[in-house]
């Protein structure tokens, strides 16, 4: 079963997010575990990752990641290109399990600035 959700939001906390899930992969650190290392509810990072919710990392977060990440400079966490726009429409295909209650993959199709 696929579903195409649209979303509003910045590039950079699309990017930022994206980065951060990428960091956290190749670190082998769960989204429970980052949570925990960040001394957040233990689903948040599991809420910000996902594109149903409207969570988002803040400044706050950015200094709980970079220690969580064991960075001695926040630039090191914001090590990415600067974002190509401000304002973007996300669409994303996602595809579910045969009961439609839980996704399997997600695929970001297209991003349009807005």
């Amino acid at each position: 079963m696929e579903k195409i959700i649209q979303f509003e939001t910045t590039q950079f906390d699309l990017d930022l997010i994206e980065h951060i899930k990428t960091l956290r992969k190749l670190k082998n650190i769960t989204k429970e575990k980052l949570s925990l290392l960040m001394g957040v509810s233990k689903t948040f990072v599991g809420n910000v990752e996902s594109y149903t919710q409207r969570h988002k990392y803040s400044t706050r977060h950015i200094t709980l990641l970079a220690k969580a990440f064991d960075f001695n400079n926040i630039s090191q966490l914001l090590d990415f290109p600067t974002p190509k726009y401000d304002k973007i429409k996300v669409t994303i295909k996602q595809t579910l399990n045969e009961s439609g209650t839980k996704v399997i993959h997600n695929e970001v199709m297209k991003i349009e600035a807005l």
